[in-house]
């Protein structure tokens, strides 16, 4: 066994890696949407390639699709068998089976024609499609048949609450509200401080709150009242461009997009206020788009075939810091202990295999999920930020098909 005292050391000169894990998708495209439908089963589109999972991502299957090699922009999801995928060149696909065949509503010749961007679908017959031309198209058939509106802006981004109320966002800080289905549009109570950010994506929770945050420079704004009143709450620091948000409830959100070297991911507990950055600079890529199932479970798509995946949140950090192989398997005392919101957790693991780490309270809750997935032999130490439990005792359990080993600490806020 080595001496604790020695590897805490050794952990403290050592960077750690955010608990976002890099998925492999069998890809080098760019991905530019990610839809689930619970906590295993979700599909992801990008340049000629749609793709699902029914594991959580540990495998995504390649689908076929008759769009070719074009970019491929956003997936809608109604269901675990009815989807539709849009992209360019007039390009709108349907399947009825989860993706086992996909059909061309249409299917514009490659390089021609307005191409689609974003989707959303109230059910299997009424849905929006915006997109180039500065249109919007409305289907009450499935696709059978689209009409559209002339609305005067490039539409990045849209969704309806029901059949009647929506909103948009675009280019040049573009974004209206819709009461009568999308026939008439008009802009909302919103103060740019005349500066035209382009919105690429807003993120609605409950039909009520509201989030769009600037391309450029990253300025955050809220809405409480779907749409109608906006207010500017915060900026995201430290990254050259926004292109997507997504949260979870009405106060814990991320967003992403792109810089240098890599993309970057960023988290708020405050509904947009403060972010804190929740990656590494080792993302291949930008962040295209996320999605989260709850506040734990997440995904985040983008450039070069990227798809990564947490089950915390993004928050709590593993680095394996060494690959020797222990001689069994230790769940350390955190440390220090107790503590206030953050502390070090170490582990040790003997042989490959599926592990979680999961926090439970006094009554035998489970409270929180700090990693689950496949770990290989060697030594592990992970930052965990308690920020959303209360003050108290709770115990951490590491736990294998074969073992599970149990530890307490006591958090004082």
């Amino acid at each position: 066994m080595k001496n604790l005292f020695l590897i805490f050391a050794m952990l403290i000169s050592l960077s750690v890696n955010a608990q976002w894990v890099l998925q492999n998708t069998g890809s080098s495209t760019d991905f530019h949407s990610v839809k689930f439908i619970n906590k295993n089963t979700g599909w992801i589109c990008g340049t000629g390639v749609i793709a699902k999972t029914t594991n959580a991502g540990i495998n995504w299957v390649h689908q076929t699709h008759p769009a070719g090699n074009k970019r491929l922009n956003c997936i809608s999801v109604i269901d675990s068998n009815i989807l539709y995928c849009v992209g360019m060149f007039k390009t709108i696909l349907k399947t009825t089976n989860g993706g086992t065949n996909w059909i061309a509503i249409e299917n514009g010749p490659f390089g021609t024609g307005d191409s689609y961007i974003s989707s959303f679908f109230l059910d299997n017959n009424t849905g929006w499609i915006s997109g180039t031309g500065t249109k919007i198209w409305k289907t009450t058939n499935g696709g059978n048949t689209l009409s559209n509106v002339y609305i005067g802006g490039w539409i990045y981004s849209i969704y309806f609450k029901d059949s009647l109320t929506g909103l948009v966002c675009g280019d040049g800080g573009f974004l209206q509200r819709t009461t009568n289905g999308g026939l008439n549009w008009y802009t909302p109570n919103i103060n740019l401080n005349f500066m035209g950010y382009d919105f690429w994506d807003m993120s609605i929770i409950n039909n009520q709150y509201c989030c769009v945050i600037g391309l450029q420079n990253g300025p955050v704004y809220r809405s409480t009242d779907f749409g109608m009143n906006w207010d500017s709450v915060g900026r995201v620091a430290d990254i050259f461009d926004i292109y997507s948000v997504r949260f979870a409830n009405e106060n814990t959100g991320w967003c992403g997009g792109g810089g240098t070297p890599g993309g970057r991911l960023f988290r708020t507990t405050n509904g947009g206020y403060d972010w804190v950055r929740t990656d590494n600079d080792n993302n291949p890529g930008y962040i295209g788009d996320i999605y989260f199932y709850n506040d734990s479970i997440g995904w985040a798509t983008g450039s070069n075939g990227m798809v990564l995946y947490t089950t915390n949140g993004g928050i709590s950090y593993v680095n394996q810091i060494s690959t020797e192989i222990p001689e069994s398997f230790v769940l350390h005392q955190n440390y220090p202990n107790p503590f206030n919101n953050k502390t070090n957790i170490m582990v040790e693991i003997k042989e490959k295999n599926f592990y979680k780490l999961e926090i439970y309270d006094i009554t035998g809750k489970k409270v929180d999920n700090l990693f689950e997935g496949i770990k290989t032999p060697g030594i592990y130490r992970i930052n965990y930020d308690a920020y959303k439990l209360s003050s108290g005792v709770y115990f951490y359990k590491l736990i294998s098909s074969n073992f599970i080993k149990t530890k307490k600490f006591i958090l004082l806020k």
